[in-house]
């Protein structure tokens, strides 16, 4: 049976991607002092960024139901017959649970998947899934490949700022104030679907260097990896360059990430996406 593909915009696919896969994409939404913008065309993370630095209240705000309901209907109506919804973790946002919502309202042929992640660490396995689909895989195959390797991926962040995360929720004030007392930067990752401190380093300097180590500890291991960035693109670029240095060429895409992270980790934020092959790849 043909499967096709639905996630949220927090995946942050480049458009060659989501078109040769023909993913269906639903936006989540960013709210600045009350006014809603659609993350896929109505809103830039500079905007966002700007907005957070005039002091805007800044927050985000999951898809409806029926946006989803539309997007497995597009699908449908273009020959799928199975579908398969990556979204964001339950942790972060309740786009799961509108996705979840959608299926229970119109019983429509639909798996829906809680990543437990964002961004690439969700939307490469998503591909890899699509890519998996296109060979006669089954549904089921394909919900357990990409279950297992959005488990397998890893997202870790560098952020300027703890302030932003802070005022979205995120973290603790306790947490917040701890990494501004000591002048430290934050490395943050998700663990089961929520982030958490990973580890404090002294200066940006050092917080880009850490990421070139972590993710050369990757050695021989068959991995796509991706640096997204927040109004970042020279650091983002630099980091790339020095990871694909140290890991003998491999390719390092470089992504910006969208206003709905942008939101949240502020300007100037980095995250290195490492996302390991499965056997089928």
């Amino acid at each position: 049976m043909k499967i096709g593909f639905v996630t949220d915009s927090t995946a942050y696919l480049p458009e060659s991607m989501r078109a040769e896969f023909d993913i269906e994409v639903v936006p989540v939404q960013v709210v600045i002092d009350g006014k809603a913008y659609d993350e896929v065309s109505e809103i830039s993370a500079n905007v966002v960024t700007q907005a957070l630095k005039h002091g805007k209240k800044v927050t985000t705000s999951r898809p409806s139901s029926a946006e989803f309901i539309s997007a497995y209907e597009r699908l449908l109506t273009r020959g799928y017959e199975q579908i398969v919804s990556v979204h964001l973790s339950s942790e972060l946002s309740g786009t799961y649970e509108s996705a979840l919502l959608a299926v229970a309202k119109s019983e429509l042929p639909v798996r829906v998947i809680d990543s437990r992640t964002i961004a690439l660490a969700m939307g490469f396995p998503l591909v890899g899934g699509a890519r998996l689909a296109r060979t006669g895989s089954s549904i089921d195959d394909v919900e357990d490949y990409i279950r297992s390797r959005c488990e397998r991926s890893a997202i870790i962040f560098y952020v300027e700022s703890l302030e932003f995360l802070k005022r979205g929720g995120r973290i603790t004030a306790i947490q917040s104030r701890i990494g501004t007392a000591l002048s430290l930067k934050p490395l943050l990752n998700l663990v089961d679907g929520q982030i958490v401190s990973r580890e404090l380093v002294r200066n940006s300097q050092k917080a880009l260097a850490r990421l070139v180590e972590i993710a050369s500890a990757v050695g021989a291991e068959p991995c796509e990896i991706a640096i997204m960035h927040v109004e970042a693109s020279a650091s983002a670029h630099e980091l790339a360059n020095q990871i694909s240095e140290k890991l003998k060429g491999v390719e390092v895409s470089v992504v910006p990430a969208g206003a709905v992270v942008g939101a949240h980790l502020g300007p100037g934020a980095l995250a290195l996406v490492i996302s390991p092959l499965g056997s089928t790849d």
